[in-house]
């Protein structure tokens, strides 16, 4: 029996269209590629933490400004005035956000935040005019998790090695490059490097031995692309999850397939025209995004008949159609295939 479902596409164009499924289990949708966890303040009703909910943006401010402290208290301030007024060094967990873009930060206090609030744990800076972030004058041993999305920054402080207890990092900006240093981060196992401009893949990444997420997606609006990869990834054998998206890949170097623990693989928005057979050899995967690639027929079908893993298989935006779909489905009988329905 058919059923069709709706379910989101990898890309950073959001896809939505009737999918069919040869089974009626339900289906989480694919992973994006922002995937670094970040723990944030959550709102209080009533004196009781309701953090199954984000938090709603307020009314009076387009800058919420969120924190909690060792002690767990969770705490709001109007204006980042507010906020420099209030002992730093007892914040465990502080939230930067702007609901509206165009709106600037003074590094200045973002230098403050990272100078006195010596035992903060969690640092998150959204969407601002945010072009250079402060350096990092003595080594901080207590953050653990650091965002910064939809900023303007294109480079990174050397001193971003002192942040010696750093295990999570998300960088949503047109990076061009990562500085020698970030090879310092030995602590690092979650690295999300989004709407980057890199010109070659950072070599600084493989020097992160412990990494067990990376995902990088390049600006999809940019001409630039990374083009390959090098073929160093047995360097990083704690590797669960690899995402790498917008980057004009036709291959994968060879050294992907030693990854023995990769359970996530995730190509879309490249320039694939069959299935890697790195990727098709590795019995471990259970998740694999492979939308928007401009996949060939005939070499895509030998291709998939050397796919080794059980799990599921996002195929859309392929150009192929609904009787190729239903043939690919055939084959792959132990794979739940989703593939959109525009070309029936």
């Amino acid at each position: 029996m058919k059923k069709y479902i709706i379910v989101f596409s990898l890309s950073l164009l959001t896809i939505t269209a009737s999918a069919q499924k040869k089974k009626k289990k339900q289906i989480p949708p694919p992973k994006k590629v922002e995937l670094i966890p970040v723990v944030e303040p959550v709102q209080i009703t009533n004196g009781s933490a309701e953090d199954a909910l984000p938090v709603p943006m307020p009314t009076t401010s387009p800058v919420p400004i969120l924190a909690t402290t060792v002690e767990g208290k969770e705490m709001r301030f109007k204006n980042i005035e507010e906020l420099t007024t209030t002992d730093l060094s007892k914040l465990k967990e502080l939230s930067f956000r702007s609901a509206v873009s165009g709106k600037s930060i003074d590094s200045g206090i973002l230098q403050k935040i990272i100078e006195r609030a010596t035992q903060l744990e969690t640092l998150g800076i959204d969407n601002f005019e945010l072009a250079v972030f402060p350096e990092i004058k003595t080594a901080h041993h207590h953050l653990k998790t650091l965002a910064l999305r939809q900023n303007k920054l294109t480079s990174l402080p050397a001193s971003i090695s002192n942040l010696t207890a750093l295990t999570a990092f998300t960088c949503d900006n047109p990076l061009t490059e990562l500085p020698p240093s970030f090879t310092q981060l030995k602590n690092l196992k979650e690295l999300g490097l989004n709407d980057h401009l890199f010109t070659a893949f950072p070599a600084e990444i493989f020097s992160l031995s412990q990494l067990s997420l990376l995902y990088m997606s390049g600006n999809y609006k940019s001409e630039t692309k990374l083009g390959k990869l090098p073929d160093l990834f047995q360097q990083l054998p704690e590797l669960k999850e690899l995402g790498i998206q917008n980057a004009g890949l036709s291959s994968l170097p060879r050294s992907i397939a030693t990854l023995k623990k990769l359970e996530h693989a995730s190509f879309s928005n490249n320039q694939f025209k069959s299935f890697p057979e790195v990727l098709a050899s590795n019995p471990r995967l259970v998740y694999v995004p492979f939308t928007n690639n401009p996949l060939q027929w005939e070499p895509f079908l030998a291709s998939i008949k050397k796919i080794q893993w059980r799990g599921l298989f996002f195929l859309y935006e392929t150009g192929f159609t609904k009787k190729q779909y239903e043939q690919l489905q055939q084959i792959l009988s132990k794979i739940d295939v989703y593939y959109d329905g525009m070309n029936d």
